[in-house]
């Protein structure tokens, strides 16, 4: 079930894309908004970010709140340049699980993730495969989870083949801010060649994601070996008008 913020936000983004509220109009305020569909002025705060996240309205002071487009300004694409994108790409792909572990975050491991040396972390190690190629997995990922987060999911993430961060932010509430990535070429370790159905240290990409929530905490973190010849990494950069 998502949260009530998030049911609202889907709310106002039909509404303005049904043209209920038009492009150019303003949005009633937090407080009838929120006296209108019956929630907390926090939670129609909530709402409106994401909303204004979107690029669908934008909120200023004394200028009150305006419907800027109808349409989100992120669309769907074969990259990997947004959270949508990941969505995307989890939705098209399998996940095969397999092991799940308590860890203690190495030093080295700690400066990856961008975590407390130390720190305990619950450990997915699992494939992404396209069904359509099932013999040549896209990737090998490890994904780290607060343990109580991961607790909470485990059994999802062995049914579901969604975004683990999706899962998160339905069971717990911890929306993703921002996600911060670092891509390097790296041979593929000795230990993926075989589950991968590689060669050991043959050309890869290691991309290490960290999903970062409202207050700036990483609760989930990914790294992620791509063979490759099965994966490219495309995003597009365009001039701000």
């Amino acid at each position: 079930m998502k949260p009530r913020y998030a049911e609202l936000a889907d709310k106002l983004i039909q509404a303005i894309g049904d043209g209920t509220f038009q492009v150019g109009s303003a949005l009633p305020s937090e407080v009838d908004l929120s006296t209108q569909y019956g929630v907390s002025r926090a939670t129609v705060r909530s709402a409106l970010e994401r909303v204004q996240e979107l690029g669908l309205i934008s909120r200023r002071k004394r200028a009150g709140i305006r419907v800027e487009a109808s349409k989100p300004r992120v669309a769907f694409e074969q990259s990997m340049s947004s959270v949508e994108d990941l969505i995307q790409f989890a939705v098209v792909t399998e996940r095969h699980v397999q092991s799940v572990t308590e860890i203690s975050a190495s030093p080295p491991l700690a400066e990856q993730l961008g975590v407390a040396t130390g720190s305990r972390w619950l450990r997915t190690e699992m494939l992404r495969v396209d069904p359509a190629k099932p013999d040549k997995p896209i990737c090998w990922t490890d994904v780290y989870l607060e343990p109580l987060i991961g607790t909470g999911i485990k059994k999802e993430l062995r049914k579901s083949s969604g975004l683990i961060c999706e899962m998160v932010e339905q069971r717990f509430g911890r929306v993703v801010r921002e996600v911060r990535q670092e891509i390097r070429a790296v041979g593929i370790p000795a230990r993926l060649a075989k589950p991968l159905g590689a060669e050991a240290d043959g050309h890869a990409l290691e991309i290490t994601r960290h999903y970062v929530d409202e207050r700036g905490v990483v609760f989930e973190a990914t790294v992620s070996v791509f063979p490759a010849d099965r994966f490219t990494y495309a995003f597009q950069l365009r001039r701000q008008e």
